[in-house]
């Protein structure tokens, strides 16, 4: 054949490969973002779902297993009041203290609830030093640890010989006993733990019995240490009372200071009468000596005293009678008529009796301004004496009132300490309480420890979180390839295609349609492992098949110009699938009509003619050495278009034969009467034979196994064959997980709609 031969493409069966000229593959960037997507963290979660799920599940069942082995702790409550003191009985912070605020009374008795001496109590009535939950035998092993550990910092003080037995108990109950105060209230919450529910509830109702009866005891106590701090003082005070007492008599008698029933000195009381008599003297003095002046000044008729008197006044009545009467008989009668002498008899006498009486009464005016100016001289005087003796009672009096202040003070502290004791005695004797259970403890009937629902969903979580760990650290440790970004990455070679793992395509869609025919079953998952090497024929329709196809379709848009022809398989290192890849790649080149020659080349480890069960005698080796012409060692297979050139026997050196001109000139040959010569050569890692056949080929393809190939092994198989002048056409991923995710997972487990299609139509 010539050797511009156009290839027969049927383009009715298969349009998609009519490529132009000049088309290369299209190179994926390596790198989408300096930071890896999410999508990348839940590729690698499901690519290492088994690491995960192993953790988690190991998590879970540690969990379960330590969960199930605690023993039950139960929690039992009490709820208490705790109000103000009352004051109406006995005040004792007026006798010890300074009242404090009410925060600082309720944490004191918080305090108290969490005191040794009050678990002493309960220890003691309920025996708990009998119980054997609470012998040191019962300590958990976390508590065995921790005492092990204080013995090795302080071994002294475990050898030392501990007096009180209770203090270890009292330890253990302490740790179990938690106080809760309710916010905004004056309620407080005290719980108990225990392996038994009665014992939790027994032990609460003590403490809480036991609390209000320490209560009562210190009140109790604190009532008769004040009743005796009373009568201790009350007996100094009554003595010095009745000291101060004989010492203000005596002084009082000294001196003579008495005082009236409204408490007032005699002297003031007498000097204050003295001064009020003067003051009525000195005004009636004023009075009299006006009268006086009036007399003087011949003013007689003008006294108070004439003009008030009742004798004056009815003789001078009389007299204007008897003058009128004259009067009458002097108009009638001359002056020596009888009648009218005995008149004027009369007149007379009546004024000489009213003249008698104003001199009297003058008299009395002029006696009685005499007496009240004596009466006023004598009450001066009186005066003066009585202010003296006040002036000097008065400086006698500024230390009787220090006495007696004195006195007035110890009587009132000795009447209030008398108050205060006869109140001591009566709250010895009453059982008043500010504190009040407000609701018993009652038997528990759920554990709160362990919590199982919690645990698991604990352990759930954190087996969950540890197993996404160890999958992230197992990637960032893993050094293989697993995307086609790393090939671009790493290698900087293009991705000529992926071919998925089957396993990883059993039961999904893509996988049922390796079948043309949907109405037969599915095909076991070891069958279809085991038609694997030659799947592009046997389920064309499968997506295996495709991923060959796809790879075909990459190869021939290659090379511009025209598709290579001669085309070499290898891989870094052996297990890798490239004979898989070159047996299906030359079948996939036969379905476009081609005719197809594939060679084992590895004649170390040949294993094409196992795959098609060919004779084996003659091959390869066989047409190099000359002991078989070439026409003999090309045999045919059931695949149409496709023959095969076995290895033969595998010759002792393979990589002389290879050099050797025979091998140039067979293939020369094989290039005029085929359109396509695919070879299988050894990994490149091995030998040597691998570079010596690519430098003759018009294409290599380097088979990378997916999670297996390390970076630096393909990198490195990647730069002997660029140093060999090898022309690299791509790197084809074989054996990808696709459920890890990724465009091509989508692409493969998607695919079923398209290949379900073309089977109908088929």
């Amino acid at each position: 054949m010539a050797e511009e031969k156009p290839i027969h493409i049927p383009r009715q069966g298969y349009p998609e490969l009519a490529y132009p000229k000049n088309i290369m593959p299209v190179a994926t960037d390596s790198r989408q973002s300096a930071g890896i997507h999410i999508l990348e963290y839940w590729r690698v979660i499901v690519a290492r779902r088994w690491t995960v799920l192993a953790v988690v599940l190991t998590t879970m069942m540690v969990s379960l297993i330590w969960t199930f082995k605690q023993t039950p702790i139960y929690r039992a409550e009490v709820t208490i009041q705790i109000d103000r003191e009352n004051q109406n009985i006995l005040s004792f912070k007026d006798v010890y203290e300074v009242e404090s605020s009410t925060d600082d009374t309720l944490r004191t008795q918080f305090e108290i609830l969490k005191s040794r001496s009050l678990a002493r109590r309960v220890i003691e009535d309920l025996h708990l030093d009998r119980n054997q939950e609470f012998q040191p035998g019962d300590l958990s092993t976390a508590g065995t640890y921790l005492d092990a550990i204080r013995r090795l910092v302080s071994p002294t003080s475990s050898t030392t010989a501990d007096p009180d037995l209770l203090r270890p108990i009292i330890d253990q109950y302490l740790e179990r006993l938690q106080v809760y105060p309710v916010r905004q209230a004056r309620l407080v919450t005290v719980s108990f733990e225990s392996k038994d529910p009665n014992l939790a509830a027994r032990v609460m109702n003590a403490h809480a019995k036991h609390f209000i009866e320490q209560n009562f005891q210190y009140k109790w106590e604190a009532t008769q240490q004040a009743s005796d701090f009373l009568k201790q003082q009350l007996a100094n005070l009554r003595s010095n009372l009745e000291k101060a007492e004989d010492r203000l008599q005596a002084y009082s008698r000294e001196h003579q200071i008495l005082f009236t029933e409204q408490g007032r000195n005699t002297a003031t009381e007498k000097l204050q009468q003295l001064e009020e008599e003067s003051t009525k003297a000195q005004a009636e003095r004023f009075q009299k000596e006006s009268y006086d002046r009036l007399v003087r000044a011949g003013n007689v008729d003008g006294l108070p005293q004439l003009l008030a008197n009742q004798l004056l006044e009815t003789l001078a009545t009389r007299l204007a009678e008897l003058q009128r009467d004259e009067s009458e008989l002097a108009v009638t009668f001359s002056p020596d008529y009888p009648s009218r002498k005995r008149k004027r008899s009369q007149i007379e006498q009546i004024e000489s009796a009213m003249r008698e009486e104003k001199e009297r009464i003058v008299r009395t005016v002029h006696a009685e301004y005499t007496a009240s100016v004596e009466r006023e001289n004598l009450l001066s005087n009186a005066v003066d004496q009585q202010r003296e003796t006040v002036n000097r009672l008065n400086e006698e009096i500024i230390q009787y009132n220090i006495i007696k202040r004195e006195v007035d003070s110890d009587k009132q502290l000795y009447e209030g300490l008398l108050t205060r004791l006869n109140e001591a005695g009566i709250s010895a004797d009453l059982r008043a309480s500010n504190i009040r259970i407000v609701d018993t403890a009652e038997v528990p009937r759920n554990a709160i420890r362990p919590r199982k629902t919690l645990n698991v969903i604990l352990s759930l979580f954190f087996g969950l979180l540890s197993g996404i760990g160890l999958a992230l650290f197992q990637e960032h440790i893993d050094d293989t390839i697993k995307t086609i970004e790393d090939i671009n990455e790493y290698l900087n070679a293009p991705t000529l295609g992926v071919v998925p793992r089957l396993q990883t395509l059993h039961g999904s869609p893509g996988y049922r349609s390796a079948y043309a025919d949907p109405s037969k079953a599915q095909l076991p998952l070891a069958d279809a492992i085991g038609k694997i090497d030659t799947i592009s024929h046997e389920a064309p329709s499968s997506l295996m098949a495709e991923a060959y196809r796809s790879i075909r379709t990459s190869l021939l848009l290659s090379s511009p110009g025209r598709p290579p022809k001669l085309v070499l398989v290898t891989s870094s290192a052996p297990s890798e699938g490239k004979t898989v890849t070159a047996i299906n790649l030359a079948i996939s080149l036969t379905q476009v009509g081609a005719r197809v020659a594939l060679i084992d080349a590895d004649m170390r480890k040949p294993r094409i003619q196992s795959v098609f069960a060919l004779n084996d005698g003659v091959g390869l080796s066989s047409v190099l050495t000359g002991t078989a012409s070439l026409k003999m060692a090309v045999q045919p297979c059931p695949i149409p278009n496709l023959y095969v050139i076995p290895c033969g026997a595998i010759p002792p050196n393979p990589g002389e034969l290879l050099v050797a001109d025979g091998f140039r000139r067979l293939i020369e040959v094989l290039l005029q009467f085929f359109d396509f010569v695919v070879l299988d050569s050894p990994p490149v890692s091995n030998v040597s034979d691998a570079r010596v056949l690519g430098s003759m080929c018009d294409a290599t393809i380097l088979v990378v196994k997916a999670q297996s190939t390390s970076r630096y092994q393909a990198a490195t198989t990647v730069a002997h064959l660029r140093d060999s002048h090898v022309r690299l056409a791509g790197v084809i991923l074989n054996e990808l997980d696709v459920r890890a995710g990724g465009y091509h997972a989508y692409y493969y487990k998607n695919y079923s709609y398209m290949t379900e299609a073309n089977t109908h139509s088929a």
